[in-house]
């Protein structure tokens, strides 16, 4: 029990360390993930961005 709860834990934590791609959906905050080139293209008036 103890070795599947660390491998979830560990599983979850390398999915969100992801980068995400160029074109990808985004948010300025950070909350979606972070873009690989560190450039999220988002304006007041979007809901979200866009990976450059």
């Amino acid at each position: 029990m103890r070795f599947s709860a660390i491998t979830i834990i560990t599983l979850i934590g390398t999915a969100f360390a992801g980068k995400l791609p160029a074109g990808a959906p985004c948010k300025q905050d950070g909350s979606m993930g972070v873009c690989e080139s560190n450039l999220c293209v988002q304006t007041p008036s979007q809901a979200q961005g866009v990976c450059k």
